[in-house]
């Protein structure tokens, strides 16, 4: 746990050190908290491949990382405190004095504006802390059980922190080497510090703040006040989605407040004050924070890069435009055709400045992402990792009756109720529709392999569980975006519009689709948040008084009764009922997806670590559970795989290791173990022992 708490010190602080002058733009300590998370996340993926390239990924090098930034980060502030107390007029202690009067006069405004919102406000204000402690409690309290992450998110860190690198290794399992690592690259430096798993969930657990904080300041970009900002944290706290992976170590929440800290980075661009010229200022650490953060989202989950590429689309068409409109400053002798008069000069240099921009942040986004895609294009041949992840995850189509059938079966499972018929009719509307096209519902080229639409995902289970409340709200926000305007929403709905095309277009329909597009879900709650503050303003409007209560209180009633039902009943992870995080034994919540598996699996390793085995070999199939082994057999074992599907990386010979252990795939097992090892069978998993250490267990003869 060293790094958590560091980390909750060291934020904050940069934050202050980097936080805008006030009025200079919307919310400037939300944007502070947001460029300051971007630069330690860049900072953190920074040392995990500079670390790899001299191979000495380990916890020297990591302490030593965080020590620097700890100096830098406290030079940064006690310049900003020199910076902020600097006498301009009048002595030292009178500058000190006129800043703590004005802090004192922003609290007394914050606290007389919460004493008077209604009780109302302050009742969802409760529900977004107590689902949020929740949260917590169970990301404490709990030990990873995620199904992937038993299967490469969390074996991927043992094989770095083994092999002292992040290249390419040996292994049955191709997403351990070739899927996004991001937020693995930031759990590895949890696990280096921390020397477990321990503290994995706080990732998970502080990315959903982030994303609600980086939500509620674009709600305030697009207009919205207070009460639409509480509605934004409000809506993203109550998705069951978002509070099951607040205590998970997937990934779909850190990639998500990647994508929401570019998006608010974006929105400055049409937000912030005009100077006397009448055009914005943008700072010129802008392209710093949006290529940052464009390289967070692609070496995280490139998927995020649907968001960004119309968002960064509209941030280069604006500030084009306003390069155009540039205007002669009103000199002294001028008259007012001269001052109208186009500043051409200045123009062609704000263009370039633009252009310039623009080019930096592609640089610092493959400065970023660049060493990882270059390993992938080393080791399969193509940046984007094999075939068969391109081919699995993507669409193969550019039918536009299949992207439409998929675009509509996503929104089915995402909206997705336990009202049966309801979901019934809808996924019968679909197949109908395809079938008068002329198309399957169910074609390859839009389908998951292995998989069939529809698939039930109201149940709050976190790998698939809709979000009907969130997203009804979200749809019928962005096209009042559409509708109403003004300009500015009508391109944020506009953008958000295209991501949702571009994900059918390029993303298989599976039926756990539904954590795949969180990073919409929260750059759509903002819209959702402005519609239901506009909405409440009818609650004073008595002819619409009645409609509006309605809809609001059954709306908020409705999301509160999810979220409190998915954090006490969710599974994989429960506060209550039965396999309840405080009833179950650390091993039992670990399999409790498979708890047929967890004897056989202790079996295999207690025999193994009761050989002395010191190397052992690992014989599994694709998505076979590896992490276990990491767990249960002794610290300091080393683990190799005997078979592999990575290009150049052979498995090992099952001659050079002391003890094997396989899942799953036993007849490719029996096959690779040496003629002379005992070979126990166990159901799903087995192991195998030289002929001398296999006598000391009965059952293996």
């Amino acid at each position: 746990m060293l790094l958590v708490p560091w980390l909750l010190v060291l934020l904050p602080a940069l934050a202050y050190a980097l936080r805008p002058l006030e009025g200079s733009v919307v919310a400037p300590m939300r944007l502070a908290a947001v460029r300051a998370a971007v630069l330690l996340g860049a900072w953190a993926i920074a040392t995990v491949e500079a670390a790899s390239a001299l191979t000495r990924l380990g916890t020297g090098l990591v302490l030593a990382s965080w020590s620097i930034a700890t100096a830098a980060v406290t030079a940064a502030v006690l310049t900003r405190i020199v910076r902020d107390v600097a006498p301009a007029e009048g002595s030292l202690t009178d500058r000190l004095r006129g800043r703590r009067g004005a802090t004192r006069r922003t609290w007394r405004r914050t606290k007389s504006a919460a004493a008077a919102a209604p009780a109302w406000q302050w009742a969802l204000a409760c529900v977004v802390v107590i689902l949020f402690i929740a949260a917590g409690i169970l990301a404490v309290s709990s030990s990873p059980n995620n199904f992937d992450s038993q299967t490469y998110h969390l074996p991927r860190i043992e094989h770095w922190v083994q092999n002292g690198s992040v290249e390419a290794y040996a292994t049955a399992i191709h997403r351990q080497v070739d899927i996004s690592p991001g937020a693995e690259y930031l759990l590895t430096h949890l696990r280096l510090l921390d020397g477990g798993d321990g503290a994995y969930h706080l990732l998970q657990y502080f990315a959903a703040a982030g994303c609600a904080v980086a939500a509620s300041r674009i709600a305030a970009q697009l207009g919205g006040g207070p009460l639409a900002q509480l509605a934004t944290v409000f809506l993203i706290a109550t998705t069951p989605e978002v509070l099951l992976q607040a205590s998970s170590t997937q990934v779909d929440l850190v990639a998500a407040a990647w994508v929401a800290s570019l998006a608010t980075v974006v929105l400055d661009e049409f937000t912030r004050p005009s100077t006397p010229l009448g055009a914005p200022a943008p700072p010129a650490s802008e392209a710093l924070y949006l290529g940052l953060a464009l390289g967070l989202i692609a070496v995280t989950k490139s998927t995020g890069l649907l968001a960004a590429a119309p968002l960064l689309l509209a941030w280069g068409i604006g500030r084009l435009v306003r390069d155009g409109r540039r205007r002669k400053p009103c000199l002294c002798g001028r008259g007012p055709e001269q001052c109208s008069r186009a500043d051409r000069s200045g123009a062609t240099a704000a263009r370039a400045r633009t252009v310039a921009a623009s080019v930096a942040i592609l640089a610092l986004a493959v400065a970023i992402v660049g060493p990882f895609l270059a390993r992938m294009h080393a080791t399969f041949g193509h940046p984007l990792g094999p075939e068969m992840l391109r081919t699995s995850i993507g669409t193969d189509t550019a039918d536009p009756r299949l992207i439409l059938i998929n675009l509509l079966r996503i929104a089915h499972t995402a909206l997705d109720t336990p009202f049966a018929p309801l979901s019934e009719a809808g996924a019968a509307a679909i197949r109908g529709l395809a079938s008068a096209m002329g198309v399957d519902s169910n074609d390859p080229a839009v389908t998951f392999v292995g998989t069939e639409f529809p698939a039930a995902s109201w149940y709050p289970d976190e790998d698939r569980a809709a979000f009907p409340l969130t997203g009804a709200a979200m749809i019928g926000a962005l096209a009042w975006f559409l509708w109403k305007g003004p300009a500015l929403r009508r391109t944020y709905a506009a953008c958000l519009g295209l991501a949702w095309i571009a994900v059918a277009a390029s993303v298989a329909w599976q039926p756990w689709i539904n954590r795949l597009v969180m990073f919409l879900v929260v750059l759509g709650a903002p819209a959702a948040g402005v519609a239901a503050a506009a909405l409440a303003r009818h609650l004073v409007d008595h002819r619409r008084r009645a409609v509006a209560w309605t809809l609001l209180g059954t709306f908020a009633a409705t999301a509160s009764l999810a979220g409190l039902l998915t954090v006490a009943y969710g599974f994989p992870r429960r506060l209550t009922g039965a396999w309840s995080v405080f009833t179950v034994s650390d091993l039992e919540e670990r399999f409790i997806r498979r708890r047929e598996w967890l004897p056989q699996y202790e079996q295999a390793a207690a025999a193994v670590a009761d050989s002395g085995a010191e190397t052992v070999g690992i014989v599994q199939g694709n998505d076979s559970w590896e992490y276990p082994w990491w767990i249960l057999l002794p610290d300091g074992t080393r683990l190799v795989a005997l078979e592999s599907v990575v290009p150049g990386r052979p498995g090992a010979d099952p001659g050079s290791v002391d003890a094997i252990v396989c899942a799953e795939d036993l007849e490719e097992c029996a096959d690779l173990v040496p003629g002379d090892w005992d070979l126990v069978e166990l159901g799903t998993v087995a192991y195998a022992l030289p002929p001398d250490e296999a006598l000391a267990w009965p059952h293996a003869a």
